[in-house]
């Protein structure tokens, strides 16, 4: 479906009278966000979770190879002044719980009511005691500056992180588990990034701006670009540095108009 919304051939449909483009509707829907990104992550090898893993939690605490499931939007009733709390994304692990809330880089914020009403609620499931004191809670976008901590935090959660879109999108572009990785990851990673494009969360002009800026401080013989010889490595010119630093960018779409400014 995916690559269908990106090349404009998932055709239309009707909402509230209204005939709306897929790419239109994908692109400001924080669940579809959620699971084009989350709905991936069971398809890793343990390597690339294991990656994705160390980008959420800081020093990666888990073994990936424990995975167990996925779970989005779980409805959870055991507060008593609420319905239920609904965190975005739950990766169940063989002895350890992670809680994700979700906001795009095009929606709202994050807001500590909502963090408390999820923590408290996880702690009083009486479906996730086995965990016991191996819960991880992440805010994912539109972070505030200050994470949860204890008192606030319950005490059987290890920690809470914040991490945002952006450094996300650049991590993916240079872990080694992706870059270096097998075809599946990869493609899975290939996806994300064209995924974080649709919902507008890439530069218009991805990376080239950058990629010309390099290439300025180098010294490039006209036309000779099939020269890989290896550059000192106290000061990389040439082209091999320029080719080097290319294969660590998202380069797509080349509009070179930035250059006229």
């Amino acid at each position: 479906m995916l690559h269908a919304i990106l090349r404009n051939k998932a055709g239309r449909i009707e909402r509230e009278g209204e005939s709306l483009r897929w790419r239109d509707l994908f692109k400001g829907s924080e669940d579809l966000l959620t699971a084009t990104f989350f709905g991936r992550l069971p398809h890793l090898s343990d390597g690339a979770l294991g990656a994705v893993l160390r980008f959420l939690l800081g020093d990666n605490p888990l073994d990936p190879a424990t995975f167990q499931r996925l779970e989005l939007w779980p409805k959870l009733t055991s507060l008593q002044d609420r319905r239920y709390v609904e965190p975005d994304v739950l990766l169940h692990f063989g002895d350890a719980l992670v809680v994700i809330e979700v906001k795009p880089s095009f929606g709202g914020d994050q807001y500590r009511e909502q963090w408390l009403a999820q923590v408290n609620a996880v702690v009083s499931e009486a479906e996730f005691d086995d965990y016991e004191d191996r819960l991880y809670y992440v805010a994912l976008g539109n972070i505030p500056v200050a994470p949860l901590f204890p008192p606030d935090l319950p005490e059987r959660f290890v920690q809470m992180t914040l991490r945002e879109w952006e450094p996300l999108r650049r991590y993916l572009q240079t872990a080694s588990e992706f870059v270096e990785g097998c075809r599946q990851d990869r493609a899975i990673r290939d996806e994300w990034l064209q995924a974080f494009e649709l919902f507008g969360m890439a530069p218009v002009v991805p990376e080239w701006a950058p990629l010309f800026a390099y290439a300025g401080l180098l010294d490039l013989d006209c036309g000779v670009m099939s020269e890989r010889e290896t550059p000192p490595p106290a000061e990389p010119t040439g082209w091999a540095a320029l080719l080097d630093y290319a294969g660590t960018l998202h380069l797509s779409r080349p509009d070179f108009s930035f250059l006229n400014h």
